[in-house]
């Protein structure tokens, strides 16, 4: 027998039609319909004499929707789980910020004493073609299978691929796509290709006394053309996470003449920040081959390394929860946590 924690909060895969044709979550009428359908299907683990499900229920949004409010409610409701009782968990979550909540939990439970896997769905679950239940399924199966305590997501990609993910490596969504990708996922052939081992050591910042909930303000902005720093509020703001162009460069001099003083330079938000004694960090910021980055770095912009643009902002939002500032939150960032420097 093994016992799975099985955590809802809404998204795609917990959806039904409305009166208007449109979805909306219902993460209570979906609860049984995927446990049934897994009694119902083919795995070798799907009669109740082999797993046990504990259902709750902390949140039933759209994951479009979700605030940092909302992680709390998820974050409170994981303390107060006891997760000695069981082989792992499953949380059940939208697409839309999958990547996001995988990050946070990644950070949060780094060192869990069972596997966490998140699971989502490109369609609802009662439609056909979804790849709900195939996703339950191979979590299910991955944890009776003996996977390594760790943040995980699982999903079935267009290719027809079931994929895992390292939850601290997951990148959101393409524009236009349903498929999942991270620098080092797996795929799961014959139930295979996955990292086993024992229960982990349980000494998780989710328990830590320094961090008790997400507290900070966190502002994240990406460049454009034609950006204007003046237009932005920094009220109550504790720092901001710059993204980057793919040439890891972000608007320094955009004139001629060098005039540091547009509202077209970050160079003007640093000025700004610095003001205000708010902490502005680029990201990711993996090398400095233009001048422009050359420019933000000499003028005490803060590198973001190694990490996914969503790990960047979810272990800066943490970190600024936790009261770190300046030299302190930029060390606290380049602390490995869980493995989540994953580009070299």
């Amino acid at each position: 027998m093994r016992n799975i924690l099985l955590v809802l909060t809404g998204g795609t895969i917990c959806s039904f039609a409305n009166a208007r044709g449109e979805r909306a979550s219902d993460a209570a009428r979906a609860q049984a319909l995927i446990v049934r359908k897994f009694r119902e299907g083919s795995s070798p683990y799907r009669a109740e004499e082999a797993t046990d499900f504990d259902v709750r229920m902390p949140l039933d949004v759209l994951s479009e929707n979700m605030t940092v409010t909302h992680w709390n409610t998820l974050i409170g409701a994981l303390k107060g789980y006891d997760l000695s009782r069981y082989d792992g968990v499953i949380l059940l979550h939208g697409t839309d910020t999958l990547a996001y909540t995988a990050s946070l939990l990644s950070l949060l439970m780094a060192g869990t004493p069972i596997p966490v896997i998140l699971v989502s769905a490109q369609l609802p679950i009662e439609q056909e073609g979804t790849n709900a239940n195939v996703n339950f399924q191979t979590a299910v199966e991955l944890i009776c299978r003996g996977i390594a305590p760790n943040v995980y997501a699982v999903y079935r990609n267009s290719d027809g691929v079931t994929y895992l993910h390292y939850g601290a490596h997951l990148l959101q969504c393409a524009n236009r796509s349903d498929d999942f990708y991270s620098a080092d996922r797996m795929p799961i052939v014959n139930g295979e290709g996955f990292p086993k081992g024992a229960r982990g050591a349980g000494e998780m910042l989710l328990f830590d006394a320094r961090f008790e909930k997400i507290t900070s303000i966190v502002l994240r902005i990406e460049p454009y053309v034609g950006i204007d720093y003046s237009r932005f509020c920094l009220d109550g703001v504790d720092a901001i996470l710059h993204g980057v162009y793919h040439s890891c460069t972000a608007p320094t001099n955009p004139y001629p003449e060098g005039n540091e003083t547009s509202p077209h330079s970050i160079l003007s938000l640093k000025r700004a920040c610095d003001a205000r004694g708010i902490d502005l960090l680029l990201a990711p910021c993996e090398r400095a081959t233009y001048e422009s980055t050359g420019i933000a770095l000499e003028h005490g912009i803060m590198p973001i390394c190694e990490m996914t643009s969503e790990m960047s902002y979810v272990k800066t939002l943490v970190g600024c929860s936790m009261g770190l500032r300046g030299e302190a939150l930029l060390r606290f960032l380049e602390e490995e946590i869980n493995g989540e420097f994953v580009y070299p």
